[in-house]
């Protein structure tokens, strides 16, 4: 399983960066909840968990040197709640938000992934278990009303 996921992660995370510069499929996701299965898959981007409620994704053409400006730290490669496939430390309207601009950790190789299958928020997360990575991108988020994970 773990091993899939190595798979999978890069895959999550890659979606989530290029619909930020195209416009993507619907997102499918697996849920034990029937109401979150289906409103996610009304979600046109992938999703991102920042403090237990879901922001999609907003797909922007801009281009940045990673070494300029502050970013916000977005952790991937777990098997968060409902399927989602990342958690920000920050979102819209927090005073440190940085408009969407991201700094990706990925879970270390050797944490089971299912460790966080119930994380929605960063703060239940170990920031030990991920390492950081040389990937930036760019990609504002839109809250998706009626979508919390509390």
């Amino acid at each position: 399983m773990k091993s899939l996921n190595y798979i999978i992660s890069p895959l999550l995370l890659s979606t989530i960066i290029i619909s930020c510069s195209y416009i993507s499929d619907p997102m499918i996701t697996a849920s034990n909840d029937t109401y979150h299965l289906n409103s996610l898959k009304k979600i046109k981007t992938p999703a991102i968990w920042a403090d237990c409620n879901v922001y999609a994704t907003i797909g922007t053409n801009t281009s940045f040197k990673p070494t300029a400006g502050n970013f916000d730290e977005l952790y991937n490669g777990a098997n968060f709640k409902d399927g989602i496939g990342a958690i920000s430390e920050s979102k819209p309207g927090d005073r440190d938000f940085n408009g969407g601009r991201w700094h990706v950790n990925s879970l270390k190789p050797d944490v089971d992934p299912d460790k966080y299958r119930n994380a929605c928020a960063v703060e239940d997360l170990d920031l030990n278990d991920f390492m950081s990575t040389s990937t930036y991108f760019e990609c504002p988020l839109r809250p998706i009303n009626g979508m919390s994970g509390n």
